[in-house]
């Protein structure tokens, strides 16, 4: 990976304290499995949650207090915040969501954005546990398919350009949990 990609990646470790994060976004109805909408490249099916936004990778729209006004997610509106105050405040949220993979369920390379959308995402590794052996990285690719790895760590947070191609490891076999993540996509508000 060149370094001026690597540097677009900005890994924070602790960034918040994700105890309390699993049971908010389950109670919204549940995990549902299949390939989330709005993902442009090769796609294989996951373990989701819709949050908030669209789920239309054409619509730019901003969500900012959806999560807010959304009963129940007023927790997930604070992570929210606390993303755009120290990380992003020139953006707003276009879309919210929760995702999952077990053993066996390695995701394709794929990414969010085109350049001209002048996206970033923020993802959120929320597992409360998580080992060095059980694996399921999140691996970052440039333009040659040369990639750094990041591992899941509770509270970490990796905030990266939404045109760079990533996909999803799986798991390792001996895994007793889903491997658990946020992602805050955010567009640039033009002011």
């Amino acid at each position: 990976m060149s370094s001026s990609e690597a540097s677009s990646l900005k890994v924070v470790n602790n960034f918040v304290d994700v105890q309390h994060l699993p049971e908010l976004a389950s109670g919204r109805g549940g995990w549902a499995y299949g390939v989330y909408p709005g993902l442009l490249g090769d796609a294989h099916p996951s373990w989701h949650i819709h949050l908030c936004g669209s789920r239309n990778a054409q619509d730019r729209a901003i969500h900012d207090d959806v999560l807010n006004a959304t009963p129940g997610l007023e927790s997930l509106n604070d992570v929210w915040r606390h993303i755009r105050e120290e990380l992003a405040p020139d953006y707003g949220l276009v879309r919210a969501y929760a995702s999952g993979h077990t053993h066996g369920q390695d995701g394709a390379a794929h990414h969010y954005a085109k350049p001209s959308d002048q996206e970033r995402v923020a993802l959120l590794y929320t597992s409360t546990e998580w080992k060095d052996g059980w694996a399921g990285e999140t691996v970052f690719y440039d333009a040659a398919r040369e990639c750094i790895s990041i591992r899941p760590r509770p509270g970490r947070l990796v905030l990266f350009d939404g045109t760079i191609v990533r996909a999803s490891r799986a798991p390792a076999r001996d895994c007793p949990t889903l491997c658990t993540t946020l992602a805050f996509h955010m567009r640039r508000i033009r002011r």
